[in-house]
């Protein structure tokens, strides 16, 4: 008996080495992806483990990173450059036409993104069009385009403009209260929104923070190392992934979210309500056979998960650059002002679209603080680049959306805020420069409602309000925290406030 237990011993001890053993070799094969295959690479010798983003989500964010290997690349005159996201080689665009080429020309060769999503332990997750790739995003995208657009944005103008109204008087009635952090209110303020606007149900999370609905949305937009190597080990071992039911976001999550959308079509259906926003589109469409009810759910997820972070994000940032540059906040308070006297005084959809300085002021923010800081796709087959050479298929290619946006060779003082970059006599601007919403057949869905959703709020606290940092807690100087999906402010964002 003694003999078969230390035979057993020896031979979990060889399996455990054997083991060991082959992932080590795997990762250092990895290290070496870039030499092997006579491709650039970053100068700096790769971590076994982390690669060339050693500290991601835990001491830096990805767009801070990107932007040193952008940088370097740059000065190395290099169309690409090579990289290890962990155990993954990563293509770094830097070349303009070779964005473009990416994203555009050539996109048939990069239409996904190579994210995992397991159907049965994620059902909304892989129904999100983000998520999508081939036939499948392509009809999908195609069915939802007419949901997201002008006409049925501007249907969801009523409700935001009441929530934004909401948000002007919890600001007011909070008078010169220390705790109030804008970067959580500002999250507040677009998960009502979306909520009402997808889900069609009254979150309150202004005035109730501590609301289901806002919990659930922070816990589905929670960035985490351990979240990352998932994403990582999905999308390099699928077939493995698949069967070990990978689960990357939350179940129970997810299963919110479902409840939610059953128990809302449920009322409907029961009630024979209709309302005009994104869940009723998302129900006709099930009517008309396009859509079972788990995807009604995975849309509506999706619409909230996309917006509710990336919108309120613009907000904070916006709210930040106009309390650091008094003048420009007052330029833009003169002209929303004289275009409520057109209005006597109401807010209209037509009005709020069309300010120039406010369009102005909101993309220069997204010039400085892009909400999703790199975009990436998928090579489906080998893609030669000249100058460079052949980058194998599969291969992960990212454009560094904020590195590029902070490029002095296209934005001279790049950390200035100076929304006249934007005036109508500055017009041109190549596509590949400025990409706050993406780029090509992929580029951001629901931007026109993300743009309405920011501006109305924007314009009702610029109307009543007057901001102005809070230097004790909030220095000029911001550095990004970590452990987020997109920009956010390391310690939060303090603003003084006044009426106006």
């Amino acid at each position: 008996m003694t003999a078969f237990w230390t035979l057993l011993l020896y031979g979990a001890t060889a399996v455990v080495l054997l083991l060991g053993v082959s992932i080590r070799w795997f990762l250092r094969r990895r290290q070496t992806f870039w030499a092997r295959h006579k491709l650039p690479s970053a100068t700096t010798e790769p971590h076994l483990l982390y690669g060339h983003v050693r500290g991601i989500s835990t001491e830096r964010h990805t767009a801070s990173i990107l932007l040193e290997l952008y940088r370097e690349f740059r000065e190395r005159c290099l169309p690409a450059g090579g990289f290890n996201l962990f155990f993954s080689p990563v293509l770094l665009a830097v070349d303009r036409g070779l964005i473009e080429r990416v994203l555009v020309k050539d996109f048939t060769h990069f239409h996904d993104r190579g994210l995992y999503a397991n159907a049965k332990v994620n059902p909304l997750s892989s129904e999100m069009l983000f998520s999508l790739g081939g036939e499948k995003w392509h009809q999908l995208r195609r069915r939802l385009s007419p949901a997201l657009g002008p006409p049925n944005v501007r249907a969801m103008f009523a409700a935001t403009a009441r929530i934004a109204q909401n948000l002007t008087t919890y600001v007011a009635t909070s008078g010169r209260r220390l705790d109030l952090e804008w970067t959580d209110l500002m999250a507040r303020y677009t998960t009502d929104v979306i909520g009402s606007c997808a889900f069609g149900i009254d979150c309150r999370t202004i005035r109730e923070p501590r609301a289901e609905f806002r919990a659930m949305g922070h816990r589905a937009f929670r960035c985490s190392l351990r979240s990352m190597w998932k994403l990582r080990f999905g999308y390099c071992f699928r077939r493995l992934a698949d069967v070990l039911r990978l689960c990357v976001n939350e179940p129970s999550v997810e299963q919110f979210f479902l409840q939610l959308c059953r128990s809302t079509v449920l009322h409907r259906e029961s009630y024979q309500t209709v309302k005009r926003d994104f869940l009723q589109i998302l129900l006709d469409m099930k009517d008309r056979g396009e859509l079972d009810m788990t995807q009604v759910a995975g849309h509506c997820y999706t619409f909230f998960i996309a917006g509710f972070e990336t919108s309120a994000s613009l907000m904070n940032f916006c709210l930040f650059e106009l309390a650091k540059n008094g003048a420009i906040q007052e330029k833009l308070r003169m002209a929303i002002l004289a275009a409520l006297d057109e209005t006597d005084g109401q807010l209209s959809y037509e009005m709020v679209m069309s300010l120039g300085y406010l369009d102005q002021v909101v993309n220069e923010t997204l010039r400085m603080y892009p909400s999703v800081d790199f975009l990436f796709r998928v090579s489906d087959s080998d893609y030669t680049i000249a100058g460079l050479g052949t980058v194998p298929r599969g291969t992960l290619v990212v454009v560094p959306v904020h590195a590029i946006h902070h490029d002095p060779a296209y934005y001279p003082q790049p950390e200035v805020f100076n929304p006249d970059r934007f005036a109508p006599s500055k017009s041109f601007r190549a596509s590949t420069t400025f990409m706050p919403f993406g780029l090509g057949p992929r580029q951001c869905i629901g931007a026109t409602f993300g743009l309405m959703l920011v501006k109305v709020g924007l314009v009702a606290m610029l109307r009543s309000f007057r901001f102005s940092l809070d230097a004790e807690r909030t220095p000029v100087d911001i550095t990004f925290k970590p452990r987020s999906l997109v920009l956010a402010p390391s310690g939060g964002m303090y603003l003084n406030v006044e009426r106006v």
